[in-house]
């Protein structure tokens, strides 16, 4: 084996091809060098990564500590605006957090705003000009200019090299071939050259796939080659944007007849292939970044706002009871209240457990001969993705809240994991 930078034989290294920040789904290979590996890490994944940070977090990944991601943004309590962004994962982090921020009023002035004890400590402060701020009034917002996210050198970059190296992957290619990848390769390892082989997807085609298997944070990638001689490789990030990457030419002879598989990495893991026939000369419409980006700001801008959303796979709920379960014995024992066990500021908590309460409810209903998801859409009543209005969340908490009082909180929930992981063995069984 040798780098398909360089053939180098001696450094190899493990390569993520898809960023482990970007998907859940760990897929690697020991075939890139160490300097060209740190050299595509350095120079375009840290810096992509970190501007999508408030999106990876929406999305429901996770460090690799396991620890929410964190991001940069702007802080609002009731009429007070942060001067500053602020590095923040969710309400809670402020919440529970003893910094001080310096914020503005209404009328420009600055204030102190953070706990009691902690501005106590600050030269000036007085109790009497202290006043408390009600936590519901708490609200963080990022704003990114969609070309910096999605267009930008940097960017087109680290696709690119996502690209190849997944091409690679999939092809069992273990070496560098000049011949066929001279291009790629020279434009990868060249930050400041000009972009001409990554452009953005505008074909409904790509569309229709990646919505109909795509979950919540989902990457496609699949490969074709046109009767020009070109090979090239759609990446589509997180069901968002997509991309089309010319990877190299080939030589070989085309049947009229293609059966490309799409193949889907998943946040929580897992992954699969569909393969979709396609007739006569296969073609994938895409245009310029700049012109994609400004024809399809509105698209984009709307499935950047579904992140937030998850879908209803089963393994979105196990990877949620894994969370949970660590820390029932805890919650049992009276150690933590129900609010650290569901983490009332975060729907990833308070939504998966009122499905498996949903489920479990409804268990008379739930059919074994249909498949998960079916039987999700049939109890839920809904077609695709799940969401709770931040009304019906409130209810949920103040119900669930009631219910610990009298402990039938921790029953329910107890049945409702059991029974969750009884048909989850049933149909591995069956």
């Amino acid at each position: 084996m040798k780098c398909i930078y360089c053939n180098d034989e001696i450094n190899l290294t493990i390569s993520d091809i898809i960023p482990a920040a970007l998907t859940g789904a760990k897929l690697r290979k020991k075939f890139v060098c160490r300097e060209h590996n740190s050299f595509t890490n350095d120079h375009y994944e840290k810096a992509m990564i970190r501007q999508l940070d408030i999106f990876r977090n929406q999305i429901g990944l996770t460090e690799r500590d396991g620890d929410s991601v964190r991001f940069s943004a702007n802080l609002t309590i009731g009429e007070y605006v942060s001067q500053k962004n602020i590095i923040v994962s969710d309400n809670k982090s402020i919440m529970d957090s003893d910094r001080v921020f310096r914020m503005k009023d209404k009328q420009g002035n600055t204030v102190l705003v953070g706990p009691k004890n902690k501005l106590l400590k600050i030269n000036g402060v007085e109790t009497n000009k202290i006043i408390d701020l009600p936590l519901e009034d708490i609200s963080i917002s990022s704003k990114a200019d969609m070309r910096d996210l999605f267009s930008s050198e940097t960017v087109l970059h680290a696709v690119a090299k996502i690209a190849y190296e997944w091409h690679c992957y999939i092809n069992d290619i273990e070496e560098f071939q000049e011949d066929t990848y001279g291009m790629i390769t020279s434009y990868i390892l060249n930050p400041e050259q000009e972009n001409t082989l990554v452009n953005i997807v505008n074909d409904s085609h790509v569309k229709v796939v990646a919505d109909r298997f795509s979950r919540t944070g989902s990457n496609m990638l699949f490969e074709y080659n046109d009767p020009n001689g070109n090979i090239y490789v759609i990446f589509c990030l997180w069901n968002v944007i997509a991309y089309k990457v010319k990877i190299g030419v080939h030589n070989e002879k085309l049947s009229m007849v293609h059966c490309p598989i799409a193949y889907f990495y998943h946040p929580d893991g897992s992954q699969n292939g569909v393969m979709f026939s396609v007739y006569g000369n296969f073609h994938v419409n895409a245009t310029s970044p700049n012109v994609g980006i400004s024809e399809l700001y509105s698209e984009i801008k709307f499935r950047l706002s579904k992140l937030g959303e998850r879908d209803l796979s089963k393994e979105y709920l196990q990877n949620c009871i894994a969370k949970i379960s660590k820390e029932l014995p805890t919650y049992e024992e009276h150690k933590i209240s129900i609010a650290d066990l569901l983490d009332f500021e975060h729907e990833d908590r308070i939504i998966p457990v009122y499905i498996l309460e949903q489920i479990y409810t409804h268990r008379d209903e739930y059919l074994p001969s249909e498949d998960f998801y079916k039987n999700m859409q049939q109890i839920l009543q809904v077609n695709e993705r799940y969401v709770l209005t931040k009304e019906i969340v409130k209810e949920i908490i103040e119900r669930y809240s009631s219910m610990d009082c009298d402990g039938s909180f921790i029953t329910m929930l107890n049945q409702a994991i059991k029974f969750f992981e009884t048909i989850s063995k049933d149909e591995i069984d069956s």
